[in-house]
């Protein structure tokens, strides 16, 4: 067997740099010294053949005895590789690509059926699929493409890793398919282009759970990119552009194939999704019941499952009209569909066992056999409509291109009205309309009134990884009385992947009303969590914007350490300014942070080489500082923490992405028994219950030590407040919002507070919590506003409800006698490592309650030399004393001579004086500038503000 491959590790994104100054090379750091990326940048083991086979064998895996899919009598990851590779080496059907690697280290493979291409066929077939998305006008009359393109079909399987049979279906089909000769099979594969994930994730299916080794369910992460299964799969979507996607998974007690029931995302072209997507489940349904497999399960007239063959399955679309819902775009279907492809999720029917390994293979048979069938149908089905799903997704990347506005489809519409197949009309109606309204364009400002210029550089990148197009300004901009100046990012909304753009920046929807509940979360808009200002601009069917622009493929900042600096501040507006400040804070260099949130350090040989570094590496600019504002403004030293946490992946991973190392997960039983170690832990965050019952008694005294040591504690949502009344930190009585309710609201910060120095107006609740009856001793940091909900959905119920929340306290906080100083949030700042903006107010709380650091060095006070007097001449009489002048009209230039400088100007003492009072003038100029550009992100209503109000009664 072959050695285990190592694990890959992930590294940060470096850029250009312009480095005004003497400093050494940047430092390359390693992996562990840097904080983990927010962006995953396509994959570049993702290298598309440049002609068919491409059959270089796969690497063979480490045997793993313990692979958890053998309970179901099905085939171990270990054991893909070597079929693989004997498919390689028996028929040039087959092509196979090492796609990405998981955290644990275990390949992910992409296996592709298709004819024999020579390099030129291959670049032809490139060059059609590029010109179907990028001039779909075009497209939709080369009547070449449409005879010569190879249809993409794609079969993804195993994205969940417990729901294993969609791989060995997968084995199945392609092994059938290399044994036939047929000249059906061989026409198929002339015209068509057939793709397999063979495992999504393959940790998860060797190790029987549902989500990567990470802890992310990977297919919640479609517009995050947390995890690389995901990352791979919105990767490919973007670079083979499937026309049809199906993605296996399991299990519903009966078969599911999709569309989904209502709510429906509402920037879909749907008229062109829905009637074929419908239509292949129908058909996929019918071919199941014919198969009529032993063991197989049926919808029986009350919706349960039965063995008896009933003719039905399950299609959401028809059977589930609430509750299985295609708004979010965070499962793999409801992203890719986005690139013009009709898309299914299939649901195998029958479910996990546990400690039965032969009723497990049985389950295991039935399902590998469902799926079996669900895969030759839906193939069978693209090749007889293969006309219509090309033309289908030319016309949807047709209208984005031209800007059209999405289609309505009327409620109740009559099928004969609308062309075959029709089938789905007979169910459309008003909870089935939903229909986002476009704008002209995005503007993301760069400078002026930005609020983080590192934040919307990320939110950029973000868009850039989805393949959507944006443009840089090269001249002001001035819409909707607002002018941006020239470098700010344009996203002009007249783009093939107009629907996926307008996804991820939209502010949403509250559909509150609408429905009764969801499958999933409700909002996500990058452009109010992820830190950055957004504005949409206009309407779609607006003349193209007067400015110039040009693309851009990527977002280098002009990253600058002035030349020459006794000391050096930096505004902590973004996410990189935090990673910056604790790399710094981690590499020995003293960071103090004044009041207005600005850091400053002094550079000596230790930081010189430190600050070369993270410049490069996070994209941020210093200013020049003399450092007398350390003489004159109340700062203090910030320290490196290491961070003991309760929670999630969403905090684990979140803290990383911060910059905060060696984090320590702690609980009662690891604190009890003394394997966690709070003498040694500098701050506590608590993203998750951490209680002590009568038997824990020294686990209490534990935090009880640590407390009195001074120590302080941050978290989020009842289980930081619960933590926070049990041990004397501060009273409150938490109320949460409806349970399942999830959205973006809308808050006010206190300008002077914790959090005040760089404020966001919006945040994420999963539900929303607020803090009432709340301690005369704590400090109201922000309120969720008059009118909360911005989008998603949070359904009324009795004093939970959206209204119950307004103006309540959103976050809270107090210094105790101890020292101890606590903050609670009562949005979730951390949700799915998503919230990218809120994470930064995570970082402020632990910096704020955690350990002090070393004060940087003030400097000496500059001293104005005091002007040396010119002694007074000794008169002397004169023996023939002139006449009095006549006076003259002032003013005068004096004459040059004695007492004068060339020009004139008399050189006089007080003139010194003021002269040394401009030199001291200029030498604050840095830091009068830096305050003026604080000032930038936040207006001036903000900064008045005075902190309001709060009923503190639930």
């Amino acid at each position: 067997m072959a050695k285990k491959r190592p694990i890959l590790t992930v590294g940060a994104i470096s850029a250009a740099v312009a480095l005004l100054s003497f400093f050494p090379d940047p430092a390359v750091a390693d992996a562990e010294s840097s904080a983990t990326p927010i962006v995953r940048p396509t994959n570049p083991a993702i290298k598309m053949p440049t002609s068919y086979p491409f059959q270089q064998p796969v690497p063979l895996a480490a045997d793993f005895p313990a692979d958890a899919s053998t309970q179901r009598g099905l085939t171990p990851y270990d054991e893909i590789a070597p079929k693989i590779n004997a498919w390689l080496a028996r028929s040039n059907k087959v092509s196979a690509q090492v796609v990405g690697t998981t955290d644990l280290g275990r390949d992910i493979h992409f296996i592709t059926l298709t004819a024999p291409e020579t390099a030129a066929e291959t670049a032809q077939q490139n060059a059609w699929r590029d010109k179907i998305k990028n001039n779909a006008a075009a497209a939709a009359t080369d009547q070449a493409l449409q005879d010569g393109y190879k249809i993409p079909i794609w079969f993804n399987a195993n994205i969940h890793g417990n729901e294993w049979e969609g791989t060995d279906a997968s084995i199945k089909y392609i092994e059938d398919m290399l044994n036939d000769t047929s000249a059906e099979t061989a026409e198929l594969l002339r015209t068509h282009r057939i793709y397999f994930t063979l495992t999504n994730n393959p940790d998860g299916r060797a190790l029987g759970q549902r989500a990567v080794a990470a802890g992310f369910d990977p297919n919640r992460d479609f517009i995050t990119g947390a995890t690389v299964e995901a990352s791979i799969t919105r990767d490919l979507s973007n670079i083979i552009q499937p026309t049809n996607f199906i993605d296996i998974h399991g299990y519903t007690n009966i078969l599911q194939v999709e569309p989904c029931g209502p709510p429906h995302g509402e920037n879909y072209e749907y008229d062109l999704f829905l009637p074929h997507a419908y239509d292949a489940a129908l058909e996929i349904e019918k071919a199941v019941v014919e198969a009529n497999i032993p063991g197989n399960t049926y919808q029986a007239a009350d919706g349960s499952a039965t063995t008896t063959n009933t003719g039905k399955i399950l299609i959401p679309y028809r059977d589930i009209r609430a509750g299985w819902d295609d708004w979010p775009p965070i499962f793999a279907p409801q992203y890719v569909a986005f690139q013009g492809a009709i898309t299914n999720t299939v649901e195998l029917p029958l479910g996990r066992v546990n400690n039965n390994v032969p009723e497990g293979t049985r389950r295991g048979e039935v399902n590998v056999a469902v799926a079996g069938v669900v895969i030759d149908t839906a193939v069978d089905y693209v090749v007889e409509n293969s006309d219509a799903l090309l033309d289908n997704q030319i016309e949807i990347f047709r209208r984005g291109d031209a800007g059209e506005p999405l289609r309505t489809v009327p409620a109740d519409i009559d099928p004969a009205t609308v062309p075959a197949p029709n089938a789905w009309a007979e169910i459309w109606d008003e909870t089935d309309v939903y229909t986002a309204q476009l704008p002209r364009a995005y503007v993301i400002p760069v400078g002026g009134t930005q609020r983080s210029d590192t934040d919307a550089n990320t939110l950029v990148d973000q868009l850039l990884v989805n393949g959507i197009e944006v443009q840089k300004t090269t001249s002001a901009l001035t819409a909707n009385g607002t002018t941006y100046p020239a470098g700010s990012y344009l996203v002009d909304m007249h783009q093939p992947l107009r629907g996926l753009a307008n996804v991820l920046l939209a502010d949403g929807t509250d559909i509150s009303e609408r429905v009764p509940d969801m499958y999933d979360i409700s909002a996500w808009s990058l452009s109010l969590l992820w830190g950055a200002d957004v504005d949409a601009i206009g309407s779609t069917t607006d003349a193209p914007l007067a400015v110039t622009a040009t693309p851009v493929t990527s977002t280098p900042l002009s990253s600058v350490v002035p030349a020459t600096a006794a000391y050096l501040e930096l505004e902590a507006s973004g996410v990189a300014s935090i990673q910056v400040i604790n790399e710094l804070l981690h590499d020995g260099v003293a960071v103090s942070r004044f009041d207005d949130g600005t850091v400053i350090l002094k550079l000596d040989e230790t930081s010189r080489q430190s600050v070369s570094g993270v410049t490069a590496k996070y994209e941020v600019t210093f200013a020049a500082s003399d450092g007398q504002r350390l003489r004159t403004e109340d700062s203090t030293g910030l320290g490196a923490q290491r961070v003991g946490y309760t929670g999630t992946q969403d905090d684990r991973v979140t803290l990383e992405r911060l910059g905060f190392r060696d984090l320590v997960l702690v609980n009662a039983a690891s604190i009890t028994s003394g394997a966690t170690d709070l003498s040694q832990i500098d701050v506590l965050w608590i993203g998750s219950n951490l209680a002590f019952n009568a038997d824990q008694a020294a686990g209490t005294a534990a935090v009880n030590a640590y407390l009195a040591s001074g120590k302080g504690v941050t978290g989020r949502g009842t289980a930081a407040a619960n933590f926070a009344n049990t041990f004397g930190l501060l009273t409150t009585t938490p109320v949460s919002g409806t349970s399942g309710s999830n959205g973006i609201v809308s808050v006010e910060t206190v300008a002077d507070g914790v959090l005040g120095d760089f404020p966001q107006d919006t945040a994420f609740v999963s539900p929303a919590t607020w803090f009432t009856v709340l301690d005369p001793a704590a400090t109201v940091e922000q309120t969720y506003a008059a009118d909360p909900f911005v989008s998603g959905h949070w359904a009324s119920s009795a004093g939970r409800a959206q209204e119950n929340s307004a103006r309540q306290a959103a976050v809270v906080s107090k210094t105790a006698a101890t020292g101890s100083r606590v903050l609670l949030f009562g949005t979730v700042p951390t949700y799915r490592a998503h919230v990218v903006g809120g994470s930064q107010d995570v970082a402020t709380s632990l910096l704020w309650a955690g350990v002090a650091g070393a004060e940087v060095e003030v400097p000496a006070a500059v001293v104005v030399p005091e002007p040396t007097p010119e002694p007074t001449p000794v008169p002397v009489p004169s023996d023939s004393p002139s006449a009095t002048p006549a006076p003259v009209a002032l003013p005068t230039t004096p004459a040059a001579g004695a007492g004068t400088r060339p020009g004139g100007l008399a050189n006089s003492g007080s003139d010194a004086l003021l002269i040394g009072g401009l030199a001291a003038g200029l030498l604050a100029l840095g830091a009068a500038t830096l305050g003026a550009m604080r000032l930038r992100g936040r207006s001036a209503a903000q900064a008045a503000e005075a902190p309001r109000s709060v009923d503190t009664t639930e």
